[in-house]
């Protein structure tokens, strides 16, 4: 009776196998062989791919001058942040950074709830600490977070611009050690790794995608081919920015920072750094619910979807793996996929290794195969999802594509 409870809804799930893909070995295209042998032919390049990519990673070093201390202004954009906003500029008022060589710029993007009184408590009491009310711009080119961003820079002085989100912890030395990797005049971007609470295996998941991909984003930059960074830990130098042309000439796009370091990155005259730096670790807060993390990922997709040509080629390979992996799993079962899924795993593991190494987040690896499932899922699922509907809800507003 026991092994007929277990087995019915396997036998149902096998009879509707059969019905939807039953008659799919007789089209050519599709043939058992073909489909597999492809699997097979993209796994390997995935695998080699990724061994590039960790190669990248682990060489993520750079020459740097810990005396550098240029004048430094920090924007934060917040909007709606009553939860995260204390927790924020309770570690930004530690700093070690002289305070006469620094300003800190907190940008009120328009808050419904207590946000803005509880960045005048702070300015307040810090002198260095500025709350800037963001308005509307006449022009209508500047919307939601690029708007707040743009005039919390036109608002400042600093040679370094340092960016980080509301919800988000920084160390007490992090404008330094940030700052000395500009002292070369040609660096143009600083970016830096951030962690995610992790307190349970749905926040896990998500703080091990994060490092993951922060490894694929330094290992470009690491290799002379760079893709983007993400703006809750990332610099730019204020020259680096005028010659880009500022927010008011990049294309607007709903993730702000992609769009900040691939201008500056395409003007070929200044460089990006993207270190392994621990003492550079910020932290910051997880999605809450599944509603929240599919809205994080679609305006994430939808922002990389402006990626030039070459950037989409270095990652259509893997999509076609992944997608390839989920055909054979429904069509031929999970022993058609078990080699090219291990060895997927094998391949991320040692990319992230580094990362996980040197930020001490070896614990998270408990979540690994979970999140490889996760991981396979939401890359998959989410281009077609792009292509049919690119509006997006974020901070309680709507962007239309």
């Amino acid at each position: 009776m026991v092994l007929k409870i277990y087995f019915q809804p396997l036998q149902k799930a096998k009879l509707l196998h059969d019905a939807l893909f039953g008659k799919l070995s007789h089209v050519p295209f599709v043939s058992d062989n073909m489909l597999l042998s492809l699997l097979f032919v993209f796994a390997f390049l995935y695998a080699v791919q990724i061994l590039v990519f960790a190669i990248g990673s682990h060489r993520a070093q750079y020459s740097n001058n810990p005396s550098f201390r240029p004048t430094v202004s920090i924007i934060i954009a917040a909007r709606n942040e009553e939860h995260n906003v204390r927790s924020c500029l309770d570690s930004i008022s530690r700093l070690s950074y002289p305070k006469e060589a620094l300003e800190v710029i907190v940008v009120n993007d328009r808050s419904t709830d207590k946000t803005q009184s509880l960045i005048q408590e702070y300015s307040a009491v810090h002198p260095f600490i500025t709350l800037l009310n963001a308005k509307e711009d006449p022009t209508g080119a500047l919307k939601g977070k690029t708007n707040a961003v743009a005039q919390g820079i036109e608002g400042s002085r600093g040679e370094i611009l340092l960016f980080t989100d509301a919800d988000c912890a920084v160390p007490e030395r992090w404008v330094e050690e940030t700052v000395k990797y500009y002292s070369e005049e040609n660096v143009g971007v600083v970016a830096g790794f951030t962690s995610l609470r992790d307190g349970n295996a749905f926040e896990g998941i998500q703080a091990l995608d994060w490092f993951v991909l922060f490894s694929i984003a330094a290992a470009t930059i690491r290799l002379h081919f760079p893709v983007t960074a993400i703006g809750n830990n990332l610099s730019v130098r204020r020259k680096a920015y005028d010659a880009a042309g500022g927010y008011r000439s990049i294309p607007f796009s709903i993730t702000e920072d992609y769009s900040l370091f691939n201008a500056i990155t395409s003007t070929k005259t200044y460089i990006a750094k993207f270190p392994l730096d621990a003492t550079t670790l910020v932290h910051s807060e997880p999605c809450e619910s599944v509603e929240q993390l599919f809205r994080q990922k679609k305006r994430w997709f939808i922002g990389g979807a402006d990626m030039n040509l070459k950037s989409i080629l270095l990652f259509a390979g893997g999509y076609i793996f992944k997608t390839l992996l989920l055909l054979s799993l429904i069509t031929h079962g999970i022993g058609a996929v078990v080699f090219p899924f291990l060895l997927k795993c094998i391949v991320d593991l040692v990319l992230v290794h580094p990362a996980l190494t040197r930020f001490k987040k070896q614990h998270l690896l408990l979540y690994f195969i979970p999140f490889e499932l996760y991981y396979i899922l939401y890359v998959v699922i989410f281009p077609p999802i792009v292509l049919m509907n690119r509006n997006v809800v974020w901070k309680e507003r709507r962007f239309e594509k």
